[in-house]
């Protein structure tokens, strides 16, 4: 029946060790550097859909690690309602554009940073799904009301003052008095009988962080849907002592998106841009950075994981991929991402969910350790296929989980390390 129960344990190495064979514990353990290999790089991330949740994300990180990136934001506002009246006699007080934080951050709160907000010239494409390198179109000129932008402090999680009454956290951007008027002289007119009209003389809004930030930086979300999320005009009627008030909102049929810009990581560590720029195998063998809102990812290839196939009646018990980060680049304002997935390429190049993943997270992993500062997946199903013959020996492709709202970022100890490299375990049972 069963004759012994085995521990391979897969890694890169730059030197040929011989074959060995030692009895541990009972268990028979064989180890090998040059016959199953595990090998990675650092490759662009494919754009991701930023329009099929209730956030979006704004801001700027000066990464010492990963480099600047930004995110900023596409919107349309909407009409409230089929033929909107505002009264007669209208006069302008003011125009905000106000967004509700939704309370996650990345990075520091401490450093400040310029909010520009432009008017779209060309309307969103007519797309279901818009990713995070769109590109819409707008005006060169600023409509925040001070023309160098609106400077602030990001505080995601601290309540607002508004004329008294306090309400959630939220971002209160006021906008040029040209813009806000436009709107007043939208009443009564056919503008503000449909939304077609509306989206006509309204195409949008392009919500930016301005270059040449000091310090850290972050990035945060933003709830588009929540009810204060809007264009918020302040006028008054004739005769009015106080102003009233009209919201243009963000709702479930506003078109929105994230964009994403790394820059070119040309401030990035030398060994990020020599994985990017030359597929530098050694510095992946070191190194592996991982980055959210679709930047950046790590492909995994097992290329001999078939060999496996030549020992006859062979039974997986279980196939571990081990993950370990480099604790060096985490920092306390960059914490490692909470979680990671690993996905399949198929052989169109798309990303798949791996056989495995249907087993439920308890099974497949992709949790960070915080104790070992480890990720761990359980590939099991997925070798067994490949040493059967039944499944092709797809490369694999590991990104930080939900990371079209998921800010974070990780560096992980590439296959070649000496100490505690990324490597596959493989416990298995031979048969007679």
């Amino acid at each position: 029946m069963a004759a012994a129960a085995l521990l391979f344990v897969f890694y890169s190495c730059t030197e040929n060790d011989e074959l060995g064979l030692d009895l541990v514990d009972n268990q028979l353990r064989m180890s090998t550097a040059d016959t199953l290999t595990v090998t990675a790089m650092t490759v662009p991330d494919d754009s991701l859909a930023m329009n099929l949740g209730r956030s979006n994300v704004l801001g700027m990180i000066n990464d010492p690690v990963f480099g600047r990136t930004r995110a900023s934001i596409f919107t349309e506002t909407r009409l409230p309602q089929n033929d909107l009246f505002l009264g007669e006699d209208l006069s302008l007080d003011s125009i905000h554009l106000v967004l509700a934080y939704e309370g996650s951050f990345y990075g520091t709160q401490q450093t400040r940073q310029t909010i520009q907000v432009y008017e779209l010239s060309e309307n969103f494409p007519e797309k279901d799904t818009l990713y995070s390198n769109i590109q819409v179109p707008y005006y060169p000129e600023s409509i925040t009301r001070d023309p160098e932008g609106f400077f602030f402090r990001p505080v995601p999680t601290d309540s607002v003052l508004v004329d008294t009454v306090l309400q959630a956290p939220q971002i209160r951007i006021p906008l040029s008095n040209e813009f806000g008027q436009r709107f007043i002289d939208a009443n009564d007119t056919p503008i503000y009988e449909n939304v077609p009209n509306y989206l006509e003389e309204f195409k949008g809004l392009h919500i930016t962080i301005e270059d040449g930030m000091d310090g850290l930086g972050s990035k945060y979300r933003l709830d588009m849907l929540a009810n204060m999320s809007a264009l918020e005009l302040y006028y008054r009627t004739e005769g009015d002592t106080v102003s009233r008030m009209q919201r243009y909102p963000i709702n479930e049929f506003a078109k929105r998106s994230t964009r994403m810009e790394h820059f070119g990581y040309e401030e990035a560590d030398q060994a990020l841009r020599l994985q990017l720029e030359q597929e530098d195998q050694q510095m992946a063998d070191s190194l592996l950075f991982l980055q959210s809102l679709g930047l950046l990812r790590a492909n995994i290839s097992l290329p001999f994981l078939e060999d496996l196939g030549d020992i006859p009646r062979l039974l997986i018990n279980k196939a571990e991929l081990v993950m370990p980060i480099d604790t060096t680049f985490v920092a306390e304002s960059l914490p490692a991402s909470e979680g990671l997935l690993l996905l399949r390429m198929d052989e169109n190049g798309e990303l798949r969910f791996l056989e495995d993943y249907g087993a439920g997270a308890d099974y497949f992993g992709g949790k960070l350790d915080k104790d070992n500062m480890v990720y761990r997946f359980n590939i099991s199903k997925h070798v067994q296929g490949v040493i059967d013959g039944i499944k092709p020996n797809e490369k694999l492709a590991v990104v930080v989980v939900g990371s079209s709202e998921n800010m974070s970022r990780v560096v992980l100890k590439g296959p070649g390390r000496a100490d505690n490299p990324m490597h596959l375990m493989i416990y298995y049972t031979e048969f007679d």
